[in-house]
This record gives structure tokens, sequence and C-alpha cells, in this order.
């Protein structure tokens, strides 16, 4: 547990105390329920959230999930913005860009200790393997620049993401990188929701986000189209290909790749049990940012087919639950996935190793030091 707070403020800095800190964590203002179904930055929101709480610190999430105060668990609450008062809190603690601009909308980005979370970065200048042209790119980089200012702490996913974001910003504030983490505890089996839906043959999983063409147009276009490339050299072969999670899908073949939509956190367990092998496609020959879905894969012991260029592969060759293959070899990829649904590798204590290397509480670990070296440089 933090044995500091920051929890009052001299000459606009906070001041150290004995005690945990108080912290709001930010990122969307969509009132809908059920965000944890809607993308990682939610479900992020959430775990980093309880983790923290775990950790002592009282925290808010900031959201408009109910009406009023509403606490979910011990020292873990939701607070509606129209009930916020930011200076009511020692850190205030931004998921992405969804975060920032719902802190700066409302009044908050003047907070003295902001800790701001960025799942990507971008360059001035666009920037080889990043999925963010024009327009799009351009807001995000206005963004970076605004947190680059404001904010005491900046939290990336990569060793990548980290070295364009000094190269643009410096060293002017404090970088750490905080991957993406993993429940350490999981729900038990239920039920095999492929037999629901009345698949029998192997299934090969694509568990996340494909994005829209408002979000990343060509990274869309390009993940159906090799999604149905793939779907349709597996069918030959007797495996399904299965896809879940947010995203436009427009251009999917409907005949090679069953796509569920959107589920709730709880139940990815049982769509990763009941899989023979999970797959991640890269964005390109050059990719800065890392995939979540590989740490939720191998949490499940399932085993993963990855493309070369992804910042996190590594932990498939460390675990050797999995294959890793080079970036666009289609026919290499194809025979993995075969291999894998046919003869599944060994799971020699990978679910123990995710657990003790890569929870929300060993994140949340980071975060606490990370809090404890800015307040040092006060």
């Amino acid at each position: 547990m933090a044995t500091y707070s920051l929890d009052s403020y001299a000459n606009g800095h906070p001041v150290m105390h004995g005690r945990s800190l108080r912290i709001a964590c930010v990122y969307t203002r969509d009132p809908r329920p059920g965000i944890e179904a809607m993308s990682m930055s939610g479900l992020r929101l959430f775990r980093m959230a309880e983790a923290l709480a775990r950790r002592g610190h009282q925290v808010d999430i900031v959201i408009d999930l109910h009406p009023e105060p509403s606490l979910l668990t011990q020292r873990l609450r939701a607070v509606p913005f129209r009930r916020v008062q930011w200076n009511d809190y020692d850190i205030v603690k931004t998921v992405f860009y969804g975060g920032w601009e719902s802190l700066v909308a409302t009044s908050g980005g003047n907070h003295p200790f902001i800790v701001s979370k960025l799942g990507s970065v971008v360059g001035r200048r666009h920037t080889e393997g990043v999925y963010f042209p024009g327009e799009i790119r351009e807001k995000l980089f206005q963004a970076q620049e605004q947190v680059a200012r404001r904010s005491r702490i900046v939290t990336v996913l990569t060793n990548r993401n980290a070295a364009l974001w000094l190269a643009e910003h410096g060293q002017a504030t404090q970088l750490h990188i905080v991957p993406t983490g993993v429940d350490a505890e999981i729900p038990p089996a239920r039920r095999n929701p492929y037999a629901d839906l009345r698949i029998d043959q192997p299934v090969a999983l694509f568990a996340g986000n494909i994005y829209t063409r408002d979000q990343q147009p060509e990274l869309n276009v390009l993940w159906q189209d090799r999604l149905n490339w793939l779907g349709r050299a597996l069918r030959r072969r007797g495996v399904q290909l299965v896809a879940i999670g947010n995203g436009q899908t427009d251009l999917l073949d409907r005949q090679a790749v069953f796509h569920f939509g959107p589920i709730e956190a709880t139940e990815i367990w049982d769509w990763q049990r009941f899989a023979r092998v999970g797959i991640v496609i890269a964005q390109g020959a050059v990719q800065d940012n890392e995939s979540s879905k590989i740490y939720y894969y191998l949490r499940t012991g399932l085993p993963v087919v990855c493309e070369a260029p992804i910042p996190n592969s590594w932990l498939i060759k460390s675990t050797g639950l999995g294959i890793v293959v080079s970036y666009g070899d289609d026919q290499s990829f194809l025979d993995a996935v075969t291999e894998l649904s046919e003869k599944p590798p060994k799971n020699e204590g990978v679910e123990e190793y995710m657990i003790k290397n890569h929870s929300w509480d060993v994140r949340a670990a980071t975060y606490d030091s990370a809090f404890a070296a800015a307040a040092k440089r006060i």
C-alpha cells in the first residue's frame, strides 16, 4: 500500500502526506452502460482503477453510468461528470485520448497532477507503421502537445511509443512504459459459446477491435481483407475463423468469418477457453503499438499465432505457447494456425506466469512507483 498522499497544495503543487491517494480515473463522457464490453480502453479504465483501489487508494471512476456517486467495491466509486470536483483529487489519471478530451472539456485540464495514459503516439509528420493518416494524426498530435505541457506523468504501452514520444516532446514530462494487464482471477468455465452457435469445427479466434473508417480507415479495410483470406483458407482445412469485438464489418465475407460483435468482459474467457488458437495480425511491416489480445490469450492458456512486427510478440516466444511468423507471409500464418489447431503445444505454467508478471496489480505497482518519483521532483 502507498504510504504517501498528495492531498493538499503549496504554490500550485501537491504536498506529501502519510496516507493513500485520492485518484480520479477518466475516460469517456459517453453514458452508455456496459462500457467494459466496448473496447480495451473501457476495460483498462475499470481494471486499473480496481487495482489502484486494492493498493489502498481512494479511487473514483468519473463516468456518467449513474446519476449520483455510487460505490462499486471497497475504495472504488463511479462519479458522474456533473458532480466531479477536480480539486478534490490528488491525482487525475486520464485513459487514452478520450480521457484527455473529457478532462479538458470539463475544466480539469489545469489540475496540477495529471497522469496521462496514451494508447498510441503519433509524430508531427506521418510515421511509418502508425495507421493515423492526415487530419486524424494532426488532431492526435495537437492533443499530445497539450498532454506534454500539462501532464506530470505520461505512460505509454511500448518502447517504440516511448522513443517516438521522446523524439517529439523531449524529457520534460516524466515518462513510463506501462503495458496492458490481465486479470489475476477469472471466472470458472461456464459454457462453450461455439456450441451455442452450432459451430462444431475447431475455432481460430480473433478477439479485438477492427476499428472503423472514421477511426483508422486503412487498417479497417486491411484487416477485413486479411481476415477474409484467412477465413476462406481455414474453412478449406476444416477450421472456423471467429471474430468478436467492435469495428466496422461491412467488407467481411460472412461465409468465411463468423463475426459475433462485442461481448461483456467477463465472457471473453469462455470464448478463449473453447477456441483452439488465437490469432493476432499486425498493422503493417512496422508497428509501434502492442496487441492487448496477446496478454488475454496467454492468460487463458490459448496458443497464439502472431506476426513478428507486433512489439509484444516476444511473449509468445518466451512462453512457448504459439508461433510467430513474418509479416505478410499468409501461407506460413495459415500453416501455423492449422498446426496449432491440430496439435496444441503444452501449456506449462503460462497462466501462472501471466498472473505473476502481467496482472493489473503488477501494472498498478508501476504507477505507485511513478507517483512517488514524480512527487520527489516537486
